[in-house]
């Protein structure tokens, strides 16, 4: 693959990317192709798309590398392990496999960087960065969107001490070792400086929301007949993502579980994820037919869900490291004009708070997120208020063009 070489060359290394949805697919879509409008030379470097069921999507195959352009970006897809969520030690085979087989891609492909950006919660492929951004004379960075081992540990179905100190090690490594590393979230510094990155090699670009995607994607009469019969209740409060064991949705079972003669209320959960079955069949046993599962949706439904919504639920478990993060989908609730019912506490919650677009809950707490939920179901105005200053804030603060352009001007000075 060659492409004309332009103001920089820039590899981007992603084991998530469309038509795969989710955060990290999202953020890397949204800058990459940005940057190709910018007239940079973009190349992303991914695996062949199968996340979060791990199978692939319709019209793409497992071979060794595929290769094609959107958006003005290049795009390397290499052969992968297929694994879903639920599935721990082939998704740790997967992420070696990744940073191999993007290593290879980084070398093989037929352009000369000025940059590569590796990006996780895969952590172990900014050693692919490393190397190809060594051999090929190119800045590296790394872009820290998830604390690793402390995310796998707050899971707690992993506790390998060899494989957790690997991994420690490795991210450690990479962590002083890259030209500069990236955080979405402010919270992450002190760990990052503890473990040796100096203060004057840390860039701030925290994940947005494209505003007019949302203005512009909403028509709802595109939709599957069944889902828009999800959302056919007085009250519909939605969750919109990844339904995994870091979310902690037990929750809304036991909040459904209280308000199940409030015939006017209805939880309605849209994605898929490592516990959607399992909720779904503790749902079905603890008969609460007010919570509806819709399966994972492509990312062009996702206005047109929140469009049907009265609020949004963010919520994740109570761990000391999720007070560190920002969740995505908060951020495209407030595009929605959505209130907010936040069950996430720190960073998150002080967002919330300020842009006053919502109710912020202590995580895991089913009394909370039903007082949360009958408040907003009976306050119409209260709700409309959250919206707006929810979409205003965001628009505001947390735009992909503002982020982007920042971004690429920090690696244009770097690259050069």
């Amino acid at each position: 693959m060659t492409s004309s070489k332009s103001t920089n060359s820039i590899f981007y290394i992603t084991q998530y990317y469309p038509p795969e949805t989710g955060a990290p697919a999202t953020r890397v879509n949204e800058l990459t192709r940005r940057w190709a409008d910018a007239e940079h030379d973009i190349t992303v470097i991914t695996s062949a798309p199968d996340y979060p069921e791990g199978e692939l999507f319709e019209g793409y195959d497992n071979s060794w590398v595929q290769t094609e352009s959107r958006d003005g970006v290049d795009i390397v897809m290499m052969k992968t392990i297929p694994a879903s969520n639920a599935e721990t030690l082939r998704r740790i085979l997967k992420f070696v496999w990744f940073m191999l087989a993007a290593t290879c891609a980084g070398i093989w492909v037929d352009d000369s960087p000025d940059a590569v950006i590796a990006t996780s919660p895969q952590p172990l492929i900014g050693v692919s960065a490393l190397a190809v951004g060594r051999l090929r004379g190119a800045a590296v960075i790394f872009e820290v969107r998830d604390l690793w081992p402390e995310t796998i540990q707050s899971v707690g179905d992993f506790d390998n001490g060899i494989a957790l100190w690997g991994i420690e090690k490795t991210v450690n490594f990479v962590y002083r070792t890259a030209d500069r590393v990236v955080t979405v979230s402010r919270e992450f510094n002190e760990t990052l400086t503890e473990a040796g990155v100096d203060s004057d090699r840390l860039w701030y670009h925290p994940n947005g929301v494209d505003t007019e995607f949302f203005e512009t994607n909403s028509a709802t009469d595109s939709l599957d007949d069944e889902v828009r019969a999800a959302f056919d209740a007085e009250f519909v409060i939605s969750y919109v993502g990844t339904i995994g064991r870091t979310h902690g949705l037990e929750v809304v079972l036991d909040a459904a579980d209280r308000l199940v003669d409030d015939e006017r209320i209805r939880f309605v959960l849209v994605g898929y994820g490592s516990e959607m079955d399992r909720l779904q069949q503790q749902a079905k046993r603890r008969g609460l037919d007010n919570v509806v599962f819709t399966g994972r949706r492509p990312k062009e439904d996702v206005p047109k869900v929140q469009a049907l919504s009265d609020a949004s639920l963010v919520h994740l478990k109570d761990r000391e490291l999720f007070r560190t993060v920002i969740p995505s989908k908060m951020f495209e609730s407030m595009a929605a004009s959505l209130p907010i019912v936040l069950g996430v506490e720190g960073e998150a919650a002080r967002i919330v708070t300020e842009a006053g677009a919502g109710l912020p809950i202590s995580p895991g707490d089913p009394g909370e997120l039903v007082e949360a939920t009958r408040l907003l179901a009976d306050d119409p105005e209260a709700r409309e208020q959250f919206g707006k200053n929810g979409y205003s804030f965001v628009k505001r603060e947390f735009s992909w063009d503002t982020i982007a352009r920042e971004y690429r001007e920090n690696i244009e000075q770097v690259a050069t």
